[in-house]
């Protein structure tokens, strides 16, 4: 019992560290572009993008904290059902609208650098701020309705040793719960993958075949355009690589929880705050406008 409550506490510990270090890089880019907007009083689509992603990784974190709180110390007798259905729904709503969110920023970066005489992409750059209002409501209204059902299937087992971590149905519906892991994990994973490397190949297609026509006219604005546009694309690819990794290991889980091995469920929160806790740091190295001011800041904190 001493060997497991260590380890539940050494859990608890790595997850609040990695938690405490993204809401501090969350929390840095909202208030970034909250005095952006109060400034200037509109933002960039793409400002508008991440500001919402930091905004839900936040709200992640803290619920994912309480959660584990929750899960490893076995508070759950306390509370009963409403907390893991409350923490379960925000913990698949939100992870699944930050991942959404990242892919329509790649597809916007898309549209906003590469240059096709393609009359789709042209009217959307026209309308770019419209469409990703659009984006951003048809985001939020489909992960509500594939969350919603991850409620119906929690129910405490309080007849068993292990209350907190066994708090899903694994006696009844088994095929229905595989049947919503495998469509949660198609239309919030695989569908969101497909756009991000199909955005980012355009992307860094565009730059490949563009890159020889831009040397040429050498001028000081071109060059920094250039590099611009490959940060960009660098930082996109850094997203994906993250997204994938997490990905998979949360893909695998599914499949076990779907299959009744709920101890593996942890891991399913872990890659969620890594997520969340690693795309502000690729966020901020990538974007200009919150890398110079992280300069600047280094730079006044050394004078």
């Amino acid at each position: 019992m001493t060997g497991m409550a260590t380890a539940d506490l050494v859990q608890l510990g790595i997850a609040m560290f990695i938690i405490v270090i993204g809401c501090l890089g969350n929390a840095y880019i909202v208030l970034v572009f909250l005095l952006e907007y109060r400034r200037s009083q509109t933002l960039q689509p793409y400002e508008v993008i991440v500001t919402l992603m930091a905004a839900c990784s936040i709200v992640t974190e803290l619920v994912s904290a309480i959660w584990y709180v929750v899960y490893l110390l076995n508070f759950c007798t306390y509370f009963g059902n409403p907390i893991y259905k409350i923490t379960d729904f925000i913990d698949i709503y939100l992870p699944k609208t930050i991942i959404w969110l990242t892919a329509w920023l790649c597809f916007v970066y898309c549209v906003k650098i590469v240059k096709v005489n393609w009359r789709f992409f042209m009217r959307l750059k026209q309308r770019l701020s419209l469409a990703v209002k659009c984006m951003i409501a048809g985001t939020l209204l489909l992960c509500i309705l594939l969350a919603f059902p991850c409620t119906l299937f929690i129910r405490l087992k309080l007849n068993t040793t292990s209350v907190c971590q066994d708090y899903y149905r694994a006696d009844e519906g088994k095929e229905v719960f595989f049947i919503y892991t495998s469509m949660l994990s198609f239309l919030t994973s695989l569908l969101p993958l497909i756009l991000m490397l199909f955005s980012s190949l355009g992307i860094v297609t565009f730059l490949c075949l563009h890159s020889r026509n831009m040397d040429k006219n050498v001028t000081s604005s071109s060059t920094s355009r250039i590099d611009a546009h490959t940060s960009v694309a660098i930082m996109l690819l850094c997203l994906i690589a993250l997204f994938i990794a997490c990905a998979s290991t949360a893909l695998s889980v599914n499949l076990q929880v779907a299959s009744g091995q709920f101890d593996v469920l942890i891991a399913i929160l872990y890659t969620n705050i890594i997520y969340s806790s690693g795309s502000p740091v690729i966020l901020v190295i990538g974007t200009v406008k919150l890398r110079n001011i992280v300069v600047k800041l280094l730079c006044r904190k050394q004078g």
